[in-house]
């Protein structure tokens, strides 16, 4: 495997470069001390792929040209049309959509439950609730109290322990040093990591020794998460005494480094490893500027520990007697629930935290909803220490704090298993009693470890240190299997049926072990039907009919490719196509939301990757053929269809949805969120790809808004009249349509994104009203009063999800 640490690829587009993300590098320097990060000096040197080129070290993985970008390939769209709203006139209630308060029961629900299939909606909004109960509280002790570094999980008595530390009592030390290099076919049966790092926490030879990976350092090397800081200077690190007791801070947090941003030579001169390099960077560490340590500011956990622990890049640390992933359940006979931080002494962690009414000491309500979801406390491995490796703050999470301790969203494209997480353990349908759930949910961040994580340093590997990344993420899955299986007995209690997984990977579960997808219910964003499969990705970390290098058959889990063998990527029966993580900030300008309906002058709209740097069959080769239809016969300026990439076609993508009849939905190495930017933006979907089901397509009427195309080449050609020959009173019927269910598939649920959606539409109300202005009464989308958060997109997984319920007890 090349040198670097692999990123995800198709879906995530434009995601940064392998290596450190865009922003990390600064200008070079031919020094040796570290510098005060200025602001102005925040430049990058070079591009990650140009440093990783110079050093002979480009993977080449998802750069095999199959075209060159045509010379006139670029669309310039006019400003934007006319936007459809008028003088306001007196209301007259009787020609206004009436809100759901306004409705009898029965009315509401049918409102509800607009183009749903089958009865799934309908049974849960008919449920009746079962009651409240008071909260279990575990009691069992762990080994050693966890040698102060973990929390003793007093359900299961087991310590969950953060990085650097593991075994049964957070004793035995878990290392992940810099490294120069990955273990490799030349030793291939190596079991300890590779380091760089000498006695003093220095490189052993930043002008001497040769060799790269990206966390190599010239500096201090913190060996628990593999993290680069200062060595020497006004900004080193320096670490706590040794003999420290454990959570002892360093003396001096010192200034990050990264790969890009090292020094170029040491203090006579010499050039290091890190020539073309440069020592100004940027806070990409989740830190405060001047990116030192020097100014507190929170960092991410998921639900912020539930204000009753500390949150260490991702690491909960419970204060005594509070255990769990999230902090949030409190030892039995330990006194009552204490005031949490988001409640006193830390106000700003309000618009983050939700405590589930399961975790109160009396629920605010009499009854609760079903399902009943138990969400395991799955050992750090999986989740929390994934993002204390992180060492970047904007990769794996959907949100992030800032300096003065705001939060704001990443919009990073996988970071729907952070938010699936964070839902769960903040959700109603959370429970504390596993003999009550009617479902269980695993946790698990494998896209998190696809990038940044894998290839970073020499470690950590699942299992063989070097191969696929699908190998590793098949055997993660594997192992967590068997640690549920071993230490706790709700999966063969009914033979996984009722286990939950969320699967984000570009080709979903295709590559799941059997063992564990043929029960389990498996939450995908790629739907492909076929029970015959091959990796059609063209990233070819990611190819799962692949076989790993032979000189590593000695590892446990190399024969993968067995294991996952004899299933389909998607099973209707047990399995559903949820959403995709889009921020509010994604759809600004979407008319759903509240924004000044604009007229629709494109008559179809795609913008993406069409192929230019990527192996043939990348989106099975369907972007890249209508992208030479469109250029080779004009398709812009006949037909007004716009298809190009972002070099291409620039301008305001949020408008450029928002003015578009139909937009195009292709597959990229796998899944792609084109349905979701198409739906989010009142654009009709039009689905090109053949025995794959797009988001919900299972459970919503998807033939009332929306287009399916074959992906022949015959059907591709002719796409333009086909459209065109659409009448308006269609193109109306389906966009009222999309208009009853375009909000089951966005994410509202948690309260930051709640109050975003919610601060967007009173926005463009206010504006309206400032204004004097209405939306035109004949436009097919008209202002929302409010937005419907419970039949979001988490709302109705958990609503299909009541409906299996009889479907796990076998």
């Amino acid at each position: 495997m090349a040198a670097v640490p692999m990123q995800p690829a198709g879906a995530g587009a434009g995601m940064g470069q392998q290596g450190a993300p865009a922003g990390a590098a600064g200008p070079g320097r031919a020094s040796g001390t570290c510098v005060h990060p200025n602001t102005a000096a925040l430049v990058v040197a070079a591009a990650g792929r140009e440093i990783r080129e110079r050093r002979g070290l480009a993977s080449g993985l998802r750069s095999l040209l199959h075209f060159e970008m045509p010379a006139g390939a670029h669309i310039s769209l006019p400003d934007p049309p006319k936007v459809l709203v008028a003088a306001a006139e007196p209301e007259d209630n009787s020609t206004r959509p009436h809100h759901h308060h306004e409705m009898d029961p029965e009315a509401a629900l049918r409102r509800r439950c607009a183009l749903v299939k089958g009865t799934w909606c309908g049974e849960f909004l008919r449920q009746v609730r079962l009651p409240a109960r008071p909260v279990p509280r575990g009691r069992k002790e762990c080994p050693n109290a966890c040698s102060g570094w973990g929390n003793c999980n007093h359900d299961t008595g087991m310590c969950e322990c953060p990085a650097g530390h593991g075994g049964e009592d957070c004793s035995k030390p878990v290392k992940r040093p810099c490294a120069h290099r990955h273990r490799n076919i030349s030793n291939p049966n190596a079991t300890e990591p590779v380091s760089s790092v000498g006695p003093n926490g220095l490189d052993i030879g930043p002008t001497t020794v040769q060799g790269w990976t990206a966390s190599r350092c010239f500096g201090f090397c913190d060996e628990d998460v593999a993290a680069c800081y200062c060595g020497e200077g006004r900004y080193a690190r320096i670490p706590p005494p040794p003999g420290s007791p454990p959570w002892t801070p360093p003396v001096q947090r010192g200034r990050p480094l990264a790969d890009g941003c090292q020094p170029n030579t040491d203090a006579t001169g010499a050039k290091s490893f890190a020539a073309g390099g440069g020592t100004s960077c940027g806070c990409f560490q989740e830190i405060a500027f001047p990116c030192d340590g020097s100014v507190p500011m929170e960092t991410t956990c998921m639900n912020q520990c539930s204000g009753h622990g500390e949150c260490h890049f991702g690491y909960c640390r419970c204060h005594k007697f509070w255990y769990g992933s999230d902090c949030s359940r409190k030892k039995a006979d330990s006194g009552p629930l204490e005031p949490a931080l988001h409640e006193s002494e830390r106000p700003w962690l309000r618009p983050v935290v939700a405590v589930p009414p399961a975790a109160l000491e009396t629920p605010p309500i009499s009854t609760r909803p079903r399902p009943l979801i138990y969400v395991y406390d799955v050992p750090p491995d999986y989740t929390s220490r994934m993002l204390q490796y992180r060492n970047f703050g904007d990769t794996c999470l959907w949100r992030r704090w800032h300096d003065g301790n705001f939060t704001g969203i990443t919009g990073y494209t996988y970071g729907i298993e952070t938010l699936m997480h964070e839902l769960m353990l903040q959700s109603e349908h959370r429970t504390f009693d596993p003999e009550e759930a009617d479902f269980f949910y695993v946790p698990m961040y494998i896209t998190c470890y696809f990038w940044p994580i894998l290839g970073w340093a020499d470690g950590p590997w699942w299992h063989a240190p070097n191969g696929l990344r699908v190998m590793h993420g098949a055997n993660m899955i594997t192992e967590l299997h068997d640690w549920l299986r071993t230490k706790l007995p709700y999966w063969d209690r009914r033979g996984g049926r009722d286990h939950i997984w969320l699967m984000a990977a570009d080709e979903g579960a295709c590559w799941m072990p059997k063992a564990v997808y043929d029960t389990s219910i498996v939450l995908t964003h790629w739907g492909r039907l076929d029970p015959e499969h091959k990796s059609n990705t063209a990233y070819l970390q990611d190819n799962y009919t692949a076989k790993p290098e032979s000189a590593f058959d000695a590892w446990r889990g190399v024969d993968f490719g067995d294991r996952i063998k004899g299933h389909p990527c998607f099973d209707p029966r047990k399995d559903l196509v949820v959403p995709a993580f889009k921020s509010p900030n994604h759809f600004p300008r979407s008319p759903l939301i509240g924004a000044p309906p604009l007229e629709r002058d494109l008559l179809l709209f795609f913008r993406g990757d069409v192929g230019a740097s990527r192996l043939p069959h990348y989106s099975r080769g369907i972007r890249q053929r209508l992208f030479h239809l469109a250029h080779k016969h004009d398709w812009y300026n006949r037909f007004k269809i716009a298809i190009g990439s972002g070099d291409s076609l620039k301008g305001d993508y949020s408008e450029q949805l928002a003015r578009s009849k139909f937009c195009l939905v292709a597959p990229g190495d796998g899944w792609s969120p084109r349905a979701e930017d198409a739906i989010l933006h009142g654009c009709i979907p039009v689905v090109v790809m053949d025995g794959v089901q797009a988001v919900f397509e299972s459970i919503l009427d998807w033939d009332s808004f929306s287009l399916r195309i074959r992906e022949d080449d015959a059907a591709l050609e002719a796409l333009p009249q086909l459209l065109a020959s659409i009448s308006p009173e269609r193109l109306a019927h389906m966009q009222r349509h999309l208009a009853r269910v375009w909000h089951r598939f966005a994410y509202t649920q948690t309260p930051f994104l709640k109050a975003t959606v919610d601060r967007t539409i009173h926005g463009y109300q206010h504006k309206l009203q400032e204004a004097k202005q209405e939306v035109l009464r004949d436009a097919p989308y008209q202002p929302v009063a409010h937005y419907p958060h419970a039949d979001d997109a988490f709302g109705t997984i958990m609503q299909w999800l009541f409906h299996r319920i009889p479907d796990t007890r076998g």
